[in-house]
């Protein structure tokens, strides 16, 4: 034929790997469930832990999805996609990463069986998105509305977020809950106004709440006092040391001086203590006992601080500095001049406390804190590891509660009732779609079933009485782990979140479409590393 083309025509590079079709839907949802079954195990209360050794020998050992995902080294794109569902939710919420990771690996498992029946990807992505939907509203209905001061309430959800992630759970609850409530009159922001410390020693049980802030930091000289009450405390960003040519106040001049005799010398030395002199005194007259520093205090300046009874404290880091200012009230200033009464901040005691090399310095019995800290101990720093990320969750459930004042039952009891009313709501679909929404509502009763099997339960027959209960009208019914049994969730403190359910189910359910819409994967080829022009070829195996 005329003008015919006898060449190839080449499109796409083919040094990458191209898969497309079902083959490359096929290997996503594959490797998304993979990552999904390698947390399975970790959920609930009867969890196994993960033992994670990194390339330098360090140790973690952890039940936490989140922190597993995150340190695991996750090649495939999906699985990446995966993870990101962990990563948002603990951003967002603080709890619930493993049962939304396992929520998306389940959508995904009965997406790829409706898609080898025939149906297409698109409906699929449909009827998941009208049950995803359907499913916020039935989550809307099943909350229970509670007071934010509710403590005891407080305290079951704190208690039930670290369930199986930390033993003690009754007696660090109880601190979660106190914590927040100290801090709820401003801005509820865990991460910055709730300090987590660590202290290798004693027992969990010993684990104690700081109505101020703890620093790694100690007195600038052994004769200043270790312990100060009713403390008034002073910020600078500067440091106390020798103004240069007793100019300048708080800060050093840029001037130049030329010394032509000893006695000249002298006096440049005498302006310069007494310039110390006077920075220190007008502190003491206002009543200063505390001063945190960022940068150093001088030999000279430590000595009329010891005369004056003032505990001192150099180079604080600026975080420190601003928790201790959020603490005690004080504000935080560059001149030491200026420092006035109504700057100082207050705190009940200010002492210095631990072993040597091991000290800490304790801002406490702030009168109206803002920040808080909370020491942690315990036997080994595993153990610390594991108490402070149990500790960080449920210091986020807690916040999620004072701020949205509804809750609703955990133990499998939203899932199996979310599933039993999907089921209703796809006869009245009709369609391939709900087929779709059928799958999502298998795949919600996967968490419940896990939570039995987890547990050394007999999944089937647990899943059989459970919604026996809740056709009969228990809608707060789930599983009692440690029994065997059925019981009132709500009733016996198991309690979560409605937070952070509606976030798993929008993080898994986002996460399934974005993979179900791939058709096409097109991937770079990777190539061993090898010497340029004039380079010296380099023996890469032996790293």
């Amino acid at each position: 034929m005329a003008g015919q083309i006898t060449q190839p025509i080449i499109v796409i590079d083919p040094s990458k790997a191209h898969v497309r079709g079902k083959d490359a839907l096929q290997m996503n949802i594959t490797a998304a469930m993979a990552v999904a079954n390698l947390v399975k195990s970790t959920f609930g209360p009867s969890g196994m832990d993960k033992m994670l050794v990194d390339v330098a020998g360090d140790v973690a050992i952890t039940n936490d999805g989140e922190t597993i995902l995150r340190k695991i080294a996750v090649e495939h794109p999906s699985a990446k996609t995966i993870v990101a569902i962990a990563s948002t939710q603990e951003k967002e919420v603080g709890d619930g990463t493993t049962a939304s990771v396992m929520l998306a690996g389940e959508l995904l498992k009965r997406a790829g069986g409706l898609i080898d029946r025939g149906i297409h990807p698109t409906t699929v992505i449909a009827g998941y998105k009208l049950a995803e939907h359907k499913s916020q509203e039935i989550l809307g209905e099943l909350a229970i509305d509670v007071g934010g001061d509710d403590t005891d309430l407080l305290q079951s959800v704190a208690a039930t977020a670290m369930v199986g992630k930390a033993i003690a759970c009754d007696d660090l609850a109880p601190i979660c809950v106190r914590a927040i409530q100290l801090i709820k009159n401003g801005d509820i922001d865990v991460f910055n106004n709730v300090r987590i410390q660590q202290s290798v020693g004693k027992s969990i049980e010993d684990t104690e709440l700081i109505t101020g802030v703890v620093i790694d930091k100690r007195r600038v000289h052994d004769a200043m006092p270790k312990h100060v009450k009713d403390a008034h405390v002073a910020l600078l960003t500067s440091g106390i040391e020798f103004r240069k040519f007793a100019k300048a106040p708080g800060g050093k001049s840029n001037e130049k001086m030329k010394v032509t005799s000893a006695t000249q010398l002298e006096e440049m030395y005498a302006g310069e203590e007494s310039a110390i002199k006077s920075d220190v005194d007008s502190l003491y007259n206002i009543g200063v006992n505390v001063v945190f520093c960022t940068q150093s205090i001088t030999e000279s300046a430590q000595g009329y601080l010891v005369k004056r009874g003032i505990l001192g404290v150099a180079r604080v880091n600026d975080n420190d500095l601003e928790a201790i200012s959020r603490a005690t009230g004080a504000t935080i200033l560059s001149n030491i001049v200026d420092v006035e009464a109504s700057d100082l901040g207050t705190a009940g005691i200010v002492e210095e406390k631990g072993a040597e090399d091991e000290e800490l310095i304790y801002i406490k019995d702030c009168p109206n804190p803002k920040t808080v800290s909370i020491i942690v101990h315990g036997g080994t720093e595993h153990v610390l590891d594991t108490v402070e990320g149990a500790l960080g969750d449920a210091l986020r459930v807690v916040a999620d509660v004072v701020k949205d004042n509804t809750v609703v039952a955990g133990g499998g009891a939203c899932e199996v009732e979310l599933s039993l009313r999907l089921r209703d709501h796809a006869r009245e679909i009709g369609g391939k779609e709900q087929l779709a929404v059928d799958a999502f509502a298998d795949a919600l009763e996967a968490i419940p079933y896990t939570l039995a099997e987890n547990a050394g339960l007999d999944s089937t027959d647990m899943m059989t009485m459970l919604k026996a209960k809740h056709v009969a009208g228990g809608t707060t019914s789930g599983i009692d782990v440690y029994n065997g049994e059925i019981i009132d969730m709500y009733g016996n403190g198991v309690i979560e979140p409605l937070r952070v359910k509606t976030q798993s189910l929008k993080s898994a359910t986002d996460a399934t479409v974005m993979i179900l819409k791939v058709d096409d994967v097109l991937a770079s080829q990777r190539r061993e590393l090898a010497p340029g022009p004039g380079q010296a070829p380099h023996d890469y195996d032996q790293f």
